[in-house]
């Protein structure tokens, strides 16, 4: 095709500007088909992959190498990096938690097998269909890894980087050299190890070609077997390849970034940070850097670092192009000024948060904004501008669920702690709890939305018969025209038309011309405009329709009907005692005093009139209404939500307003107990005197003086059985209906009947939630009805803690731990520890000294060892000489109580035991059936002597958990093994009772 001359020509030209790479594989050969046969119209045909030994000329290479590059090379790789692209844009961040490590998730790359198998099959053919000597050859196989890594194929992937680390290894032109093993040092005796390669490449190759991918392999391989948490493999990669001189210099950043990610996925974040802040520079965008500047201060943060955190929270605001990733920065920046106690930069920080707010580019994230500067405002502390941020959060959100309901969830926790319950219950009431968000509180915020609504129903039925007799007790004419405003009010908001008082006297009268037609509700305009597209008829027919008909939902008939048959069967809501005012909420009209507003009957004069109590007799029905009301809601706030001042203040406002109601007995118990769970003792004493003296011999007396339920030492069945029941649903796990049930029976029998162990693990519950001051009481009031149990020591000693948890938690966060040099990380050997299975002692010896009514059987050593058969039961296999763990059965315990009885069993240690290492761990059988393994022991003999310590032991180590709920007996390694697969408890106690006595 081209002639001498012109080939000459066309060589001295491309030799000027490309000079050949020194990395081809002249002695490595592929076998693109393996055994396969190849299809029949292709059986003749060669590829370029398998023309190996043709002489590959400097004009053969310039062709092989640009087409590979960009026919295949440059396709596949776009392909990947869309694929990239569209997981970053699929993967939404939640920056008010830690963001993951990467800004895209694996799972989103694998969904897209189509674009990842397409990545593939480029690579493959552009490897297969030209000379395998080409430059292209190793970048070609790097992205077939990544793509089987995409997919998360991470053996595949794994073993593509393998191919290309061997493979591809760069050999010498000389023969000599082609056997030397990759890994070994270029110098042996140095004592260094080497699996990198140099990368020597001349300015033409850096402009022109990619650098050689297997160093690049490496660091692939690396993150691959971080992926399949194959950490040890990892570690050594990078163990190695931080000490290698060969790598080149271009790829230490990607060490640390993937150095970074092997401490991130072990939650060993104070080094991750370390490593990621020396990777920064490898960030591809400057959003991609600004994300992982954000993560960054956030790791910072979390390891107490708040002065770099605040620093690199700066800078991820300044870089971002996230609006979103903006405010959570400048909100993250702030709290760290407050932990430095700089209340004016948080204001500032506000400030500018509500500037951020009036800009158009911010218009979407008002929400975010606005309940941002609400958190901020909390900090202050500021809780006016706090409400009035959340506030305007829910009014700014545009459908933004997670948002909206931390707003209202803020709204309605301040509302609850200002004793505002008419709010907080519309806020909690408000929230979408189907929200994943709040799946740890779900059942905490039911049950307070339940108990605010019995108060709420109390609280608006009582206000309702305030507000009717305060319109009783007005001037008769002012009572019209008060109702009558409320009349028409009413009637425009449901869309009526107002009261026809004409009575039928005022004439109807008809237009004059006789021939009028009706007029047209959409006239055709001259200059034939269909009537929507006429502004000022479209005006025009809005404004006569809201003179006429009143501001109306934009809701179809049937809702608009449903809505207000709603609204009608509703009771009336609280008036606010302003009647002047007949746009202030009032009580909504056709309801029915004596059945306490319950049956709806017209919006009219009549029948808001009817309602009025105008007689004595209906003056005494709302008295008796609002008394009724006032008791329940006492007895609510002392019961339901544990509010003893409140209680407190409704009991006494009962005794004011109803002197002589009859059930003052009932009151002062109230009070009596009230006080008495305040802490008040004289205040208690006193309505304790008055009950005992005044109402003598009543059920409120004996319930005081002398109740026979309330006797510790009287088993009543019916009581114990109730408690023992709530007292498993606490162990269980099953906090809010035991705490429901708990508070049912308290108030049936008083607090005497709450048993010390009970208390104790409703503390624990409590400080697990850190709401501390709740554990606080909870452990002084064991302290004071049973001074002589064993928990009395206990509760005392939390108490303590408690009081310095914050102290405690602060040092443990400013504890400055030393480890290894970053620069020289030391991983452990993680091969299995070998040791020698310890010679069975012969019969001659005395035998394992075991309390026990049965010998047990000593094993003979033989060349042929068997084991007794007595000693074999179920798969299972006790060998007396083998190491053995003490194991304690938890059955059906919630962690939380399992945690603490570690926590007790580990005191327990460090007293009696205090010169061995006894480690305790945490295993299972099942969902059900928990297990604390001690130690393990050198035999039985060790392991029995343990045992009966910590089972004598535990009675009062974990007095507050139930004797059913726990048990204990040895096992070793291979036995737990076995019960962990088979779950036959039961068959391996029968052989450790037949051959150790009957102690399990």
């Amino acid at each position: 095709m081209f002639t001498p001359k012109l080939k000459l020509i066309l060589f001295f030209c491309f030799t000027c500007c490309y000079i050949t790479a020194s990395y081809a594989q002249p002695t490595w050969t592929l076998d693109p088909f393996g055994k396969e046969k190849k299809p029949a119209q292709y059986e003749e045909k060669i590829l370029a992959s398998e023309k190996t030994d043709k002489k590959l000329t400097n004009f053969r290479r310039f062709i092989q190498n640009n087409v590979t590059h960009y026919n295949f090379y440059f396709n596949a790789n776009n392909k990947l990096n869309g694929v990239l692209e569209r997981a970053r844009l699929s993967q939404k961040d939640d920056y008010s938690q830690l963001l993951s490590f990467y800004p895209y998730s694996l799972e989103n790359t694998a969904s897209q097998k189509l674009e990842l198998d397409s990545v593939i099959y480029k690579s493959t053919a552009g490897i297969l269909l030209h000379d395998l000597r080409t430059d292209w050859v190793d970048n070609m196989y790097l992205l077939i890894g990544k793509a089987y890594y995409f997919r998360k194929q991470f053996d595949s992937a794994a073993l593509t980087f393998q191919f290309i680390n061997y493979n591809l290894f760069p050999r010498k032109r000389k023969n000599d050299d082609d056997d030397r093993i990759v890994g070994t040092n270029d110098e042996p005796g140095t004592g260094a190890l080497s699996i990198a390669n140099k990368e020597k490449r001349n300015i033409v190759q850096k402009v022109l070609t990619l650098p050689p991918s297997r160093n690049d392999a490496l660091i692939w391989l690396t993150r691959t077997f971080i992926d399949q948490e194959e950490y040890g493999d990892a570690a050594g990669l990078i163990n190695i390849l931080q000490q290698d001189r060969n790598l080149p210099q271009r790829l230490k950043n990607d060490l640390e970034e993937v150095t970074a990610y092997w401490f991130f996925t072990q939650n060993n974040l104070d080094s991750s940070a370390a490593h990621l802040e020396k990777a920064l520079s490898n960030a591809d965008t400057k959003q991609d850097k600004s994300r992982r500047e954000f993560l960054l201060a956030q790791l910072f943060e979390i390891n107490g670092e708040f002065e770099k955190a605040s620093d690199y929270y700066g800078k991820a605001a300044k870089h971002t192009t996230d609006p979103v990733m903006d405010i959570f920065a400048r909100l993250n920046d702030a709290k760290m000024m407050r932990n430095s106690g700089n209340t004016k930069e948080l204001e500032n920080s506000i400030s500018n948060l509500l500037k951020m707010a009036k800009k158009d580019k911010y218009e979407n994230y008002r929400d975010i904004i606005y309940y941002s500067t609400g958190q901020l405002s909390m900090q202050l502390p500021d809780t006016a501008n706090a409400i009035i941020s959340y506030k305007k959060s829910t009014l700014y959100n545009q459908g933004n669920i997670l948002y909206k309901n931390r707003s209202f969830l803020q709204l309605a926790d301040i509302a609850y702690v200002q004793k505002r319950y008419v709010d907080a219950h519309s806020y909690y009431d408000s929230l979408d709890l189907t929200d994943k968000s709040f799946a740890s509180q779900t059942a905490d915020i039911t049950q307070r939305k339940e108990s605010l609504a019995k108060i709420v129903e109390k609280i608006t039925n009582i206000q309702l018969q305030d507000s009717l007799q305060l319109i009783a007790a007005m001037a008769p004419a002012e009572r019209d025209a008060l109702i009558r405003k409320m009349v028409r009010r009413y009637r425009k908001e449901q869309g009526l038309k107002e009261e026809d008082n004409s009575g039928g006297s005022t004439p109807i009268t008809f237009a004059n011309s006789k021939n009028a037609e009706p007029a047209d509700l959409f006239p055709t305009s001259s200059r034939g405009e269909w009537y929507f597209y006429n502004s000022s008829a479209k005006s025009r027919g809005y404004s006569e329709f809201k003179s006429r008909w009143g501001k109306r939902e934009n809701v179809d008939n049937w809702q608009r009907k449903s809505a207000t048959e709603a609204a009608l069967g509703k009771s009336l809501t609280a008036g606010t005692g302003n009647y002047d005012d007949p746009d202030k909420v009032q009580p909504t009209p056709g309801t029915n005093l004596a059945t306490n507003g319950a049956s709806p009957v017209e919006f009219s004069y009549d029948a808001l009139i009817a309602n009025v109590p105008l007689s004595p007799e209906r003056m005494d029905s709302s008295n008796k209404m609002i008394a009724e009301n006032m008791l329940a809601l006492a007895k609510l706030f002392q019961e339901e939500l544990l509010d003893y001042g409140e209680a407190i203040k409704t009991y006494n406002e009962y005794l004011q307003r109803f002197a002589n109601s009859g059930n003052e007995a009932e009151i002062y118990l109230g009070l009596y107990y009230c006080y008495s769970k305040l802490g008040d003792a004289s205040k208690a004493a006193y309505y304790k005197n008055v009950v005992t003296t005044k109402y003598a011999g009543s059920t409120a007396s004996n319930k005081i003086v002398n109740p026979s339920l309330l006797d510790p030492a009287k088993k009543n069945p019916e009581v114990t059985q109730r408690y023992a029941d709530i007292y498993n649903m606490f162990i269980e796990g099953k906090f809010s209906e035991a705490t429901e049930a708990k508070k049912k029976a308290d108030s049936l029998y008083g607090s005497n009947y709450w048993s010390p162990q009970l208390l104790y693990i409703e503390a624990v519950q409590q400080i697990k939630e850190r709401r501390d001051s709740n554990a606080i009481a909870i452990l002084n009031n064991l302290q004071e009805l049973y001074p002589s149990s064993p928990l009395k020591y206990k509760a005392v000693s939390l108490i303590d803690v408690l009081n310095r948890r914050f102290q405690i938690e602060q040092y443990l966060t400013n504890l400055e731990v030393t480890r290894a040099e970053e620069e020289k990380l030391i991983f452990v050997d993680e091969k299995p520890i070998v040791t020698e299975k310890p010679v069975v002692k012969p019969v001659a010896t005395a035998p394992v000294a075991v309390a026990a009514p049965v010998k047990p059987q000593v094993l003979k050593d033989t060349a042929a060892l068997k084991v007794a058969p007595e000693l074999i039961s179920a798969g299972f296999t006790l060998e007396l000489d083998q190491p053995q763990y003490v194991v304690m059965i938890l059955d059906k315990v919630d962690g939380v109580y399992i945690n603490e009885a570690k926590n007790a069993f580990s005191r327990f240690n460090r007293e009696s035991y205090y010169t061995q290492n006894i480690v305790i761990t945490r295993d299972a059988i099942d969902g059900e059936k928990t297990l604390l393994l001690f130690s393990p022991f050198e035999d039985v003999a060790t392991a029995m002597k343990y045992f009966d310590k910590i089972k004598k032991a535990a009675p009062s180590e974990v007095s507050w958990l139930p004797a059913n709920k726990y048990s204990f007996m040895i096992i070793s390694g291979a036995n737990l093994q076995v019960l962990k697969t088979n779950k036959d408890l039961p068959a391996y106690k029968a052989l450790l009772n037949k051959n150790l006595g009957n102690k399990f």
